[in-house]
């Protein structure tokens, strides 16, 4: 049976500092970029990259990774020699020394919104994880484990993303061995 942990998210705290977009995207603040990158893989690894760029951009007062922004900051992320493993969610950056396949935490909300990820920034290992958590609780058809799995990560309401995410995670379950299928119910 696949153990699995959990604990609150925690966001990054990064320093405030606004600058101008031609500021940013001049090279000068690489340094700065590349280590605010750091603090949040550190403290937010698995972590998304759609959710790693709005974060540490937002930290520069700039709030919207448009036709410019975004392209530079791949760039920087991909100079960087990061743990990177591509999911359902895009491009998700781990700790050095964190596994996808053997990764076995799942986070919940915190007390503020920084620490309530969009669905869609939540990595399928995550989501695996709660899953595997809810069927340790005994065998659940496929609709009930998707509707308890988002409940317990949070999420009140199944729409599109969310379902969508939930499948993900459940896939992932699945082909990783955290989750059996058996007579139409899942397990562990």
């Amino acid at each position: 049976m696949f153990s699995t942990t959990h604990r609150i998210y925690t966001a990054a705290d990064l320093p405030f500092s606004e600058v101008t977009s031609e500021d940013f995207l001049s090279g000068d603040l690489n340094p700065e970029i590349e280590k605010r990158i750091r603090t949040v893989i550190r403290t937010e690894a698995p972590v998304c990259e759609w959710l790693l760029i709005k974060r540490v951009i937002n930290s520069f007062g700039i709030y919207k990774a448009g036709a410019r922004i975004r392209p530079q900051m791949e760039a920087i992320l991909s100079g960087m020699n990061l743990n990177v493993h591509t999911d359902g969610t895009g491009r998700v950056y781990w700790k050095a020394k964190q596994d996808p396949k053997t990764y076995s935490e799942f986070r919940l909300f915190g007390d503020y919104d920084l620490t309530c990820r969009d669905v869609q920034c939540v990595p399928d290992a995550e989501i695996a994880n709660a899953a595997a958590c809810m069927a340790a609780q005994g065998g659940f058809e496929y609709k009930d484990l998707a509707r308890e799995t988002a409940a317990l990560l949070g999420y009140t309401r199944m729409g599109s993303n969310v379902t969508a995410g939930m499948k993900r995670g459940i896939d992932t379950a699945l082909k990783t061995g955290r989750l059996k299928k058996k007579a139409g119910r899942y397990g562990n």
